[in-house]
């Protein structure tokens, strides 16, 4: 089951007839999200982007320790933190989703003014302080 395809899960889903089958479907959903750490998933981009874990926390506005701690799994992020790093990395929307769903952390909302705006960042491909200095232009927190 790949985690990735929604339509995929919705139809295995509305095939899904009894509890028992429920559990199963749940199971597997469990073990495919499971599967991939945070840390692990960050550190795959970090190769991916061919960037240094140092220029990735630098870019991202993180201090330095706490920066190695969540790359190493050693700390969980905050939902900020992520939405930082993936600007970092220049990560695309799905890709943010997918590091904010990996990291048990709810998704960003277009129909929620501070995350739209995020997205827009995101989408264009933003800097974390040209983010920061959106989010103060439309009178919204900066990330932090």
């Amino acid at each position: 089951m790949n985690t990735n395809d929604t339509n995929e899960l919705m139809q295995l889903l509305a095939h899904t007839t009894t509890t028992s089958e429920l559990k199963v479907f749940d199971e597997k959903l469990s073990q495919d999200i499971r599967q991939i750490s945070f840390s692990d998933y960050i550190n795959e981009q970090i190769f991916l982007q061919n960037i240094s874990p140092a220029d990735l926390i630098a870019q991202a506005g993180i201090q330095r320790n706490y920066g190695y701690q969540i790359l190493n799994g050693t700390k969980n992020p905050s939902k900020e933190k992520i939405i930082s790093l993936c600007l970092a990395l220049h990560l695309d929307v799905a890709q943010t989703q997918r590091a904010l769903k990996i990291a048990q952390t709810a998704p960003l909302y277009p129909k929620i003014r501070r995350d739209a705006i995020l997205l827009f960042a995101i989408q264009k491909k933003y800097s974390v302080q040209k983010t920061n200095d959106l989010l103060d232009e439309m009178k919204e927190e900066p990330l932090q």
